[in-house]
C-alpha cells in the first residue's frame, strides 16, 4: 500500500473514530441528563401544571355542583312545591352560562321530576334502567359522585355528570342537582397534554378502572390486567409512593400519580421514554451524519493537499529548477526504462552530451544572472529542436544530455549539428552576450555490447574530442 494511501486512511480513521466516539458519548450523556431531568424536574413540574389545569376544567364543575346543592333558592324551591317553573329554568340557565358548563340539572325526590334549562324534560322511575343512577346514588352515604353516562335528552353524548345531593334543613335528601361536562371536552384536554408535554394523562377510579382517557391512549380496562401497571398496582393505591417506573411490550415508562380527593380519582401522568428520547436520537443521527460529512470533506481536502505537495515534490525531484528540463536523476530513470526495452529489441537509443563552450567566461564577464538567462535560453532551443519522444535534461552546470529514440546514426548527427547551428545563430543569445554562444556535442549509439555507463563513457569521450578539436562541432563515437 502506498504511503499516501496509508496516511489518508489513518487520518480518516482517526477523524471517524473521534467524531463517532464523541457523538456517542455526547448522546449517552444527553440521554442520562435528560432522563434525570425528566424524572426529577420536568415530570413533577408537568404533573403540577396538569393538575392545575384539571382543577380548572374538572374540579371547578364539582365546586359549581356543590354550590348548587347548598343554594337556599334551590332548596326552598323544592320545599315550596316546585311551582315556579320559570324560576328554576332561569336559575339553571344562569348557572350554565355563567360557568360555561354543558348542562345543569335538578331532580326532585318528591315528584321525581327532571329539570333542565329547557324546563321539565323527564320523570324518573325505578323501572327505567336509565334512571338507576339516581336511586343508587340516593342510597349512598357520599354527598356527591362522578358518573359517566349517556343521556338521550342531551343528544346522547357521553357526559361526565357530577351529582350532588340536595338536603333540607333536617339534613334529609330532597333531590339531586349538579352539572354535566361533555366527555369530548375532557378528551380534548387530555389529548392536548400529549401534544404539549408528550405525556399520556388518564384517570383511574378506586377500583382500578380506567375512567377518563384520550382516544390515543393504548390502555383500556382495569390496571390489574394491564402489563406493567399490574405489578405496581398495590403501591399506587397505598399512596406511599407517587413516582414509578414500569415496562410493557411498547417500552419503558415513567409514571407519576396523584390522588384527587374531590374527584375520587387517581391522576396518572406517564411518558414513554422511547418517545421522549426520539428527539435526542434524531439529533444524534444528525450529528453523526454531519460528522461523517465533515470527515469526508476533511479527507478530500487532505487528499487534494497531499496530491499538490506530492506533485511539487515529484517536480522538485525530477525537474531542474532553473531551466525546467528534466534533471540528471529523472534522465537516468528514463534511460533505465528505455534500456530495458532496448534489451528486448524494442527501441534503438542514441545519446547526445552537449557542453556550452567557454561558459566560464560568460559568468566571469556578465555575472551569474546573465549566465542563468543564457542557460534558460539554451534549454528552450534544445526543446524546440527535439521531438516529444526525445528526452532532454540538464546533465550538470552548462552540460545537457539528450536521449534520442529510434534514430539512425546519420539522423542523429543531423540533429546534433542542427543544435550546434541553432545555438550559434540564436538572436536572443547574441543580444544577451554580444557574441555567439557555441556548443560542443558528443554523439553515440547504444550497441548490444554496451551498458548504460558504457554508452555514457563513450559519448563523453566523443564530447572531449570535440572540445580538443576546437569546439563548436559534433563528434560521433
Amino acid at each position: 500500500m502506498r504511503l499516501k494511501t496509508k496516511v489518508v486512511l489513518i487520518i480518516a480513521g482517526l477523524l471517524l473514530f473521534v467524531s463517532i466516539t464523541g457523538s456517542i458519548i455526547n448522546y449517552m450523556k444527553n440521554v442520562h441528563d435528560t432522563q434525570a431531568q425528566l424524572q426529577n424536574t420536568s415530570l413533577p413540574l408537568s404533573v403540577d401544571n396538569i393538575y392545575t389545569e384539571i382543577q380548572q376544567r374538572m374540579i371547578e364543575p364539582l365546586l359549581v355542583s356543590s354550590l348548587m346543592s347548598n343554594d337556599t333558592f334551590l332548596r326552598d324551591w323544592i320545599l315550596e312545591g316546585e311551582t315556579d317553573m320559570n324560576g328554576i329554568v332561569r336559575y339553571l340557565t344562569e348557572i350554565q352560562q355563567k360557568y360555561d358548563i354543558f348542562t345543569t340539572f335538578l331532580v326532585s325526590d318528591k315528584t321525581k321530576s327532571y329539570y333542565h334549562p329547557r324546563g321539565l324534560i323527564d320523570t324518573i322511575n325505578k323501572e327505567n334502567s336509565a334512571d338507576a343512577w339516581y336511586f343508587r346514588f340516593k342510597e349512598q352515604n357520599e354527598p356527591y359522585e362522578i358518573n359517566l353516562d349517556h343521556n338521550a335528552n342531551l343528544g346522547d353524548f357521553l357526559v361526565m355528570f357530577i351529582n350532588y345531593k340536595v338536603m333540607d334543613y333536617r339534613n334529609e335528601t330532597i333531590g339531586v342537582t349538579g352539572v354535566g361536562v361533555r366527555l369530548l371536552n375532557i378528551e380534548e384536554m387530555l389529548t392536548s397534554f400529549k401534544t404539549r408535554y408528550k405525556y399520556d394523562v388518564y384517570f383511574i377510579d378506586q377500583k382500578g378502572e380506567l375512567t377518563l382517557f384520550s382516544k390515543g391512549l393504548n390502555k383500556r380496562g382495569n390496571i390489574a390486567h394491564i402489563e406493567g401497571l399490574n405489578k405496581i398496582q398495590e403501591a399506587i393505591f397505598s399512596d406511599k409512593q407517587t413516582q414509578f417506573e414500569y415496562k410493557d411490550k411498547d417500552g419503558e415508562y415513567l409514571l407519576n400519580t396523584k390522588y384527587i380527593e374531590k374527584l375520587k380519582l387517581h391522576l396518572f401522568v406517564e411518558i414513554n421514554k422511547k418517545e421522549y428520547l426520539n428527539e435526542l436520537q434524531k439529533t444524534f443521527y444528525m450529528n453523526l451524519a454531519i460528522s461523517l460529512l465533515v470527515t469526508l470533506l476533511v479527507t478530500l481536502i487532505i487528499i487534494y493537499t497531499i496530491n499538490i505537495y506530492q506533485k511539487q515534490l515529484v517536480q522538485l525531484a525530477s525537474e531542474d529548477s532553473l531551466t525546467g528540463l528534466a534533471n540528471r536523476r529523472k534522465f537516468n530513470e528514463h534511460f533505465e526504462k528505455l534500456y530495458k526495452l532496448y534489451l528486448k529489441r524494442v527501441h534503438k537509443l542514441t545519446l547526445l552530451l552537449i557542453d556550452i563552450d567557454d561558459f566560464k567566461s560568460v559568468n566571469d564577464d556578465f555575472g551569474h544572472l546573465v549566465g542563468d538567462q543564457a542557460l534558460i535560453r539554451a534549454a528552450e532551443i534544445l526543446k524546440a529542436d527535439l521531438r516529444s519522444s526525445d528526452l532532454v535534461a540538464r546533465w550538470g552546470g552548462e552540460e545537457f544530455a539528450v536521449l534520442l529514440v529510434d534514430v539512425n546514426p546519420e539522423k542523429a548527427r543531423e540533429i546534433a549539428q542542427k543544435i550546434c547551428d541553432s545555438m550559434k545563430e540564436d538572436v536572443v543569445l547574441k543580444e544577451l552576450l554580444q557574441r555567439s554562444l557555441t556548443v560542443s556535442i558528443g554523439v553515440g549509439e547504444l550497441t548490444s555490447l554496451e551498458s548504460q555507463d558504457g554508452l555514457v563513457h563513450k559519448v563523453d569521450t566523443a564530447l572531449y574530442a570535440a572540445k580538443e578539436a576546437g569546439k563548436d562541432q559534433v563528434v560521433v563515437a
